[in-house]
């Protein structure tokens, strides 16, 4: 039983299973076997791409080219106002415009095509000036494609154009704002110019401020005759009862009324004792009504005279007023008659700044198509993907078949 236990065999130990990886001769060969298959795919998807190229008709640029320019304009208006116009266009807003709706249906009309079809098309090339920043210059290259060459730049100088009066809308449109509203203004600073005057000339015509002026002089001089008249008066109402008195105590003292006496204010006239006495207290009695009705009549002038001035005075605060009001709006009208002209000058003169510079020609050559290239290209793609293709076969392959 031992030596039968000892003669038994050992059991064989089992194959490691194969290794993953694929050496750089498995490769090879994979490739190689595959090569025929590869080259064959590439050289089929070249003479594909090539007959299809020659196949089709052939197709002509026409580029025509605009530019947007800031105008050298800054209109001094003679005071402290300056006028500049903004008038600068971002690439970025050009090309917006460019492919506006608007703008692709009015060549849309033309070539008679579908919006879509046409931009395919389209091609907008910056020549000049910043992509997003705004630049004091801006060109633009408008390239339409098409078979028919007259109709490329036909539809090149259209889209160019059409591009362009888009532009000057747009620069424009403030500049319009600004004119309306300036026309406007002094339009309505000019009616209320005219409304003022009336105002100024109606309240003039109803004051007759130059009437009471003169009434006011008048009066004054008048309380001034009556100051003086009642000076005079009262100076010689003095004289006379100071004579009186004296009359009357020599009348007292000598008892004799028949005494003839001569006055001092008519010395050429002799009186007797009574009369003079008489004649003098008469004159007193006189001067003293007079005096008293100088006192109403000054009492009166003075009270007008004041009343007038308060008239005259309130008729020139307004007349002030109405003369400030005039000369306030005959300077708005002034101010906006010197905007107006220079806005609309610029208004004129600013959106000459985009235009299209060169019109797009007939051209008289086809657009290259390279042809060869292109083949060139489709065959390494085409040979590339069948390297992969292959590569993913061989891992892919069951192992056993090899063993088969």
């Amino acid at each position: 039983m031992a030596g039968m236990s000892d003669a038994t065999p050992a059991r064989a130990p089992s194959p490691a299973p194969p290794s993953d990886e694929i050496s750089l001769r498995e490769l090879y060969l994979v490739l190689k076997r595959r090569a025929p298959w590869i080259v064959a795919a590439a050289a089929v998807a070249a003479i594909a791409v090539g007959l299809f190229l020659n196949s089709r008709a052939p197709s002509y640029v026409a580029e025509a080219t605009a530019v947007v320019a800031r105008a050298p304009i800054e209109v001094d208006l003679g005071t402290s106002l300056r006028f500049r116009p903004e008038v600068n266009l971002t690439f970025d807003t050009y090309q917006t415009l460019a492919f506006s709706r608007g703008v692709l249906e009015e060549l849309a009309l033309e070539r008679s095509v579908g919006v879509a079809e046409l931009r395919r098309a389209l091609t907008l090339e910056r020549v000049t000036g910043a992509a997003n920043q705004s630049t004091s210059f801006l060109a633009v290259a408008h390239q339409v494609a098409d078979r028919d060459p007259q109709r490329a730049a036909r539809l090149a100088n259209l889209w160019a154009e059409a591009t362009v009066r888009r532009a000057r809308d747009l620069l424009l449109e403030n500049l319009d704002a600004v004119e309306v509203i300036t026309g406007e203004g002094l339009d309505a600073a000019r009616e209320a110019l005219l409304e003022a005057e009336s105002a100024f000339q109606d309240y003039t015509a109803e004051v007759a401020i130059e009437a009471l002026r003169a009434r006011s002089v008048a009066l004054l001089e008048a309380e001034s005759e009556t100051i003086v008249g009642q000076r005079d008066a009262r100076l010689s109402l003095t004289q006379l009862r100071s004579e009186l008195e004296v009359l009357q105590a020599q009348r007292r003292s000598d008892g004799d009324g028949g005494l003839p006496v001569v006055l001092t204010g008519a010395p050429e006239v002799t009186l007797t004792l009574d009369g003079a006495i008489a004649s003098v207290q008469a004159s007193v009695a006189g001067l003293e009504a007079r005096l008293a009705a100088w006192s109403d009549e000054a009492e009166r002038i003075t009270a007008e005279r004041s009343a007038v001035a308060r008239e005259l005075a309130n008729a020139s605060v307004r007349l002030s007023q109405l003369q400030r009001a005039v000369d306030d709006q005959a300077r708005q009208v002034d101010a906006l008659a010197t905007v107006e002209p220079g806005v609309a000058y610029v208004a004129q003169v600013a959106p000459s700044g985009a235009r299209v510079l060169s019109a797009a020609l007939v051209p008289t050559e086809a657009e290259s198509r390279r042809v060869l290239l292109i083949a060139l290209l489709a065959a390494v793609v085409v040979g590339f993907a069948g390297v992969v293709v292959a590569l993913l076969a061989e891992a892919v392959r069951d192992p056993r078949v090899n063993g088969a």
